[in-house]
Formats: structure tokens, C-alpha cells, sequence
């Protein structure tokens, strides 16, 4: 196998790559498992080893030879994407996306040799800490983004339709895919809740708060009561239809409510950070928190508490201390 010149990973050969384009394609395999998000996130994943791989040669995850990989090829990844540039958390991702590809190749009966799978899709995953990213919005901020969205005057269809969208993503703690997923069947008002279809295809049901119902309502008298797409496009002439929203449609509907209001900058994955930093301030119990958001692990749900420093000092003063000074020792530590 061909050598990089500049690190020890080791890429295949122009031959190798074209050893198998009549083979079935474990990229494409390892795809359909997952959902539309994730399909997309992870066939970029995919891309970007395939041009690694490949020494800048190919970026087709379908057509890539996976069965050829071997352990003197994926050991040295890791090291290489960080010194190329990419974060060890972002490594990490394209790990799991490499593991899982393989293993298809090993379904599919490509890897004629167990241990070569095993040995090649055996790379370890960078242990990685970092503070968490992001913040949580207080509640003043999200009254002044709705507010913003009730006084367009320009087209109130979209200000009902985004007072909607807010109100349900940080009632619900919801991604922005899952929001765009969102269908009317999946709506069950009479008894406050909602279907969510989340990461890796799994559905999970959210109650709603009482509050949150008329803004919903009041979109559904907009919107009508097809079935459909929950939350849809509207013309600068305020018609609505029953197209889809896209996930990137939602990030620049909330900057612009973002700009409107007067807020300070946040991303999309904030309104869902302040929702479980909101539950968890309110002494919900981490694992039904976990349950709402769709975490696999609770350790997960922890990672977003954006909770401020005093919060947890004030969570250790609720501690008694069974230290107790002893008479003439003024609570002072005795010196030897």
C-alpha cells in the first residue's frame, strides 16, 4: 500500500480503488439505517474518509472499496484528522461512521477474514473533554422573540406559524430535524402531547404544557387540518401550503426573530439547551429529563446543563458537613 508522505497514515492505491466497483456498496448499506438527518450528516462523514483514504483521489463513499481497509490503514486516522485540523469530537463522529461501514462489509461477506475486519474497524474513539458549548436564553428572551413574531405586521401568517415554532421547540426541547418532522398526525392535543421521531428513527412521545396549546392552535387555524407536514411554507403574500420546512428554513427563521427581538446571538441547539437546563432548575429528576430530549444516556442530558456557578453552590450549602470543631479550636484546623 501506497505510504503519505507527510504522516503514517496509509492510503490505498489508484488500483485498489478501482478494484470493486461491481460490488455491493456497504456505504450505501450503513445509510439505509439511519434517518434523513442522520443519513445526510454521516454520507459526509463518509465523503470526507473516502478522501482521506484515498489521498484526495475520490470523495464517493458508494463506490469506495471499505473491505480493503486494513489496520495499518485506520490506526493512523485519528492522528491525522487532528493534525489536518479536525476536532477530536468531530473525529469521533467519523469513527462511528467508519466502525459501522465496515460492519456492513463484513455483513455483505466482503472481509473474507474475520480478524481483518476485526483488527481495521477496531480503532479507538479520542477520549475528549471540553467545557460545553452553547447557552441557555433566559425567559425574557424568549417573550421578547415570540413578541417579535406577533408584531409582524408584514406578514402575520409567518409571525403565528414562527410564534408556533418556538413555542413548541422550547416546550418540547426539540432538534431542529425533529421540528421539521413534525406531521398533524403527529399532534395529540386532547391529551397534551406529541409524537417525535428523533435520532437513529426512534419515537418517543413529549407532553405539553397547558400554555403552550393556543399557540399551537392558533397556527392550525392558519394552517387547516390536511394532513401533512406540521409546520409548511408561506408566501411573502402570507398563502400557506403543505410544503415541508427545511432544517436550515428554522435557522434562518430564528436569526431573523433573533435580530427583530434585540437578543443576543444563539443558535437553534440553544432553545433545546434551555429547555433542559429550564427542567432541570425546576428539580425534574435527570432521567425523565433525558426521556423528553431522546438522550440515549443521561450523561448526555448532563452535558447541557447550562445552569450558572451559583446554582451549584448553593446546591452545596443544602449540605450539612459532619465536621465538627472541637471546643477552643475557634473552627480553625489545629496546626502540628
Amino acid at each position: 500500500m501506497a505510504k503519505h508522505k507527510e504522516n503514517k497514515l496509509q492510503v490505498l492505491s489508484p488500483d485498489q480503488l478501482q478494484s470493486s466497483t461491481d460490488l455491493p456498496s456497504p456505504a450505501q448499506a450503513y445509510l439505509n439505517t439511519l434517518s434523513p438527518a442522520g443519513k445526510r450528516t454521516q454520507s459526509t462523514a463518509l465523503n470526507n474518509l473516502v478522501y482521506i483514504f484515498s489521498d484526495g483521489r475520490s470523495s464517493d463513499a458508494l463506490t469506495f472499496p471499505w473491505h480493503l481497509l486494513r489496520y495499518e490503514n485506520t490506526s493512523g486516522l485519528s492522528a491525522h484528522m487532528v493534525e489536518i485540523g479536525y476536532a477530536k469530537a468531530t473525529v469521533n463522529k467519523h469513527l462511528v461512521a467508519l466502525r459501522r461501514v465496515l460492519e456492513e462489509a463484513f455483513r455483505l461477506g466482503l472481509y473474507s477474514d474475520y480478524n481483518e475486519y476485526y483488527r481495521a474497524a477496531g480503532v479507538r474513539s479520542l477520549r475528549v473533554e471540553s467545557l460545553p458549548r452553547g447557552r441557555s436564553l433566559a425567559m425574557q428572551e424568549l417573550e421578547q422573540l415570540v413578541s417579535a413574531c406577533q408584531s409582524d405586521r408584514t406578514n402575520p401568517h409567518l409571525g403565528i406559524r414562527d410564534t408556533a415554532i418556538i413555542t413548541l421547540m422550547y416546550a418540547s426541547g426539540l432538534r431542529r430535524q425533529e421540528t421539521v418532522d413534525l406531521n398533524l398526525a403527529d399532534l395529540d392535543l386532547d391529551n397534551q402531547k406529541i409524537r417525535i421521531l428523533g435520532k437513529g428513527s426512534k419515537q418517543r412521545f413529549v407532553y405539553l404544557s397547558q400554555d403552550a396549546i393556543p399557540a399551537i392552535e392558533a397556527w392550525l387555524h392558519i394552517r387547516g387540518r390536511q394532513l401533512g407536514p406540521l409546520f409548511t411554507r408561506i408566501s411573502k403574500a402570507g398563502k400557506v401550503s403543505l410544503k415541508r420546512l427545511s432544517a436550515q428554513a428554522v435557522y434562518y427563521i430564528l436569526k431573523s426573530r433573533q435580530k427583530e427581538a434585540g437578543v443576543a446571538s444563539f443558535s437553534p441547539h440553544d432553545l433545546r439547551r434551555t429547555t433542559i437546563t429550564d427542567m432541570l432548575e425546576a428539580d425534574v429528576d435527570v432521567l425523565t429529563v433525558s426521556a423528553i430530549a431522546g438522550h440515549a444516556s443521561a450523561d448526555t442530558t448532563r452535558r447541557y446543563d447550562k445552569r450558572p456557578e451559583d446554582t451549584k453552590r448553593a446546591a452545596a450549602e443544602k449540605l450539612r458537613s459532619p465536621y465538627k470543631a472541637s471546643e477552643g479550636q475557634g473552627g480553625e484546623l489545629s496546626r502540628q
